[in-house]
């Protein structure tokens, strides 16, 4: 079996499509077999799909310093005081801080920048688990999932069951991991949309709303818990659904 050098530089013309019959075998091999280049798999290929699904909204040239400036965003150290809660919980990642960038999203300050990338980097599981997924489960019961999450992944967290199962419904739950540890990713078609909730423990995010490659993201606190709401809503919307989404959600959790 390859080794992870190995299928290193094979990663990205896999990802693409751009490869022949025997080096994917080979990549697939691997993939089976290694969870941390399958997760960087999974990654890239969402990201190819969000990209490519947003295309025509990604109109005109990149600037010529895009690749300087996705580079000097993910920095080698982390320079910040120790204690800081954003460092605890926001991991970098070079496929999110690409997406930032290909989404023309560039904000001011290490906290901004760092709760940025977190966002996209949920955007992406959010992709990612939906993919998975698929269509057309039927609605999950609230208390089974409290407990497949506690009894599966060692998660306790209270699940919002939904508002009314024919407007929102709780389709599954699952564990992903961040710096931190493990946070609970619930997943929810919300009036035929895919709206997912990430419970971020011992965090503090920043209130705020940022719109990443076609998605909404509503990021705020309670209680030393971090929340990040992404949706996969259109801006002709105006971000009311997402509104009435994260208002219920804010009220479960007061």
């Amino acid at each position: 079996m390859k080794t992870c050098e190995e299928i290193d530089s094979l990663m990205t013309p896999y990802v693409d499509g751009q490869i022949d019959l025997t080096a994917r075998q080979a990549v697939d091999g691997h993939l089976a077999l290694c969870p941390p280049c399958r997760e960087r798999a999974q990654t890239e290929q969402a990201v190819r799909r969000l990209v490519r699904s947003r295309t025509s909204a990604l109109t005109g040239s990149a600037p010529a310093s895009l690749r300087a400036r996705c580079v000097g965003a993910v920095p080698t150290s982390r320079p910040m005081a120790r204690g800081s809660r954003v460092r605890r919980w926001v991991p970098w990642s070079m496929a999110a801080t690409l997406l930032l960038a290909v989404g023309g999203i560039f904000v001011a300050g290490q906290q901004e920048r760092l709760e940025a990338a977190f966002a996209a980097q949920l955007v992406i599981d959010h992709e990612k688990c939906f993919t998975e997924l698929g269509t057309g489960h039927p609605p999950l019961d609230a208390g089974a999932a409290e407990a497949h999450l506690a009894a599966v992944h060692g998660v306790q967290v209270s699940v919002p069951s939904g508002e009314d199962r024919d407007q929102m419904a709780l389709v599954d739950a699952r564990s992903c991991e961040y710096e931190g540890g493990r946070m609970a990713h619930l997943l929810y078609e919300v009036e035929g949309r895919q709206v997912s909730l990430f419970v971020i423990p011992d965090a503090r995010p920043t209130e705020r709303s940022l719109d990443v490659v076609g998605h909404q993201t509503r990021l705020w606190s309670a209680d030393d818990v971090g929340y990040v709401l992404v949706g996969d809503v259109a801006r002709a919307d105006e971000g009311a659904a997402m509104d009435k989404v994260a208002a219920y959600m804010r009220a479960y959790y007061r």
